[in-house]
């Protein structure tokens, strides 16, 4: 099994059926589709005991989180990603990906830049990034996206899962231990995945937000942490010099939306911004 992709849901069966056919039609033979169901009661379920394509457990887990690591342990391909039901690839994704770590041993984690989209698949906002300095990759926010996130085995082999304490900022406290074990995480200029706002997703605005980031920052060095404005500034001016606030248009892209789960819609952009737009 050459890529494992884990996702997990709970009563989100309109968006997981997105997302399962973003990985379904990559057309990639050696690829297993992970499902971990926390127990929905949505059909999700009786959806799941009709696809035989799927690797799919219904139960319950302690989160989101939890329920990453639990399809983490059950994967078995030699490069992993963790895709929720909200995000979908994009064509050719994991054809590009595979390629890229067979050509760059040295690598142990790829990420891409991601779409913002509403419901019925129009721009919300492109989301360009970088492979910043380590201080600037330690604090939040999340400079890679999960979405377009591909890793070789061997980190879950070393035992590197999320920290399903938190139930915000696991993928933000892992991706700093990745960084501070000495894994090597690479960039890429390309558009991997798209994120749907689906009026739920929104966890930035949720209280524990606050109290989740403030305790991971106090794990965080001196240096770091007392110097955080100076940090983002840093990383505000390295995203600027390497053009990621800007974007060619029309921006033409391939995704399923909300009027079909089976078939992609192409659409295409006018303008495009990387400001999050309602």
């Amino acid at each position: 099994m050459d890529v494992s992709v884990v996702t997990p849901s709970l009563n989100m069966l309109g968006y997981l059926k997105r997302c399962v056919s973003s990985v379904r039609d990559q057309n990639y033979p050696r690829c297993e589709h992970i499902i971990m169901d926390g127990g929905s009661t949505d059909g999700t379920a009786e959806w799941l005991a009709q696809q035989p394509s799927l690797v799919s457990a219904v139960g319950p887990d302690n989160g989101m989180y939890d329920a990453v690591n639990l399809g983490f342990r059950r994967a078995r391909g030699r490069i992993i990603a963790h895709l929720n039901c909200d995000e979908q690839y994009l064509p050719g994704t994991l054809d590009f990906v595979t390629r890229y770590f067979d050509a760059h041993p040295n690598v142990d984690l790829l990420f891409g830049d991601t779409l913002t989209v509403r419901p019925d698949g129009s721009l919300i906002a492109f989301r360009k990034t970088i492979r910043p300095l380590p201080p600037v990759l330690s604090l939040p926010p999340l400079y890679v996206p999960t979405a377009a996130m591909f890793f070789r085995r061997r980190i879950i082999d070393e035992a590197h899962f999320y920290d399903a304490s938190y139930t915000q900022v696991a993928d933000l406290a892992w991706v700093q231990d990745l960084v501070r074990h000495g894994y090597r995480l690479r960039h890429v200029r390309r558009y991997c995945a798209a994120f749907t706002i689906t009026g739920t997703n929104m966890s930035q605005v949720s209280p524990s937000v606050a109290r989740e980031v403030e305790r991971f920052l106090r794990g965080l060095p001196w240096w770091i942490r007392g110097l955080r404005r100076e940090w983002r500034a840093v990383g505000w001016i390295e995203k600027l010099l390497a053009g990621c606030y800007t974007q060619a248009t029309p921006l033409a892209y391939s995704i399923y939306t909300s009027s079909s789960a089976t078939l992609r819609s192409r659409l295409v952009a006018e303008t495009a911004s990387f400001r999050w737009r309602g």
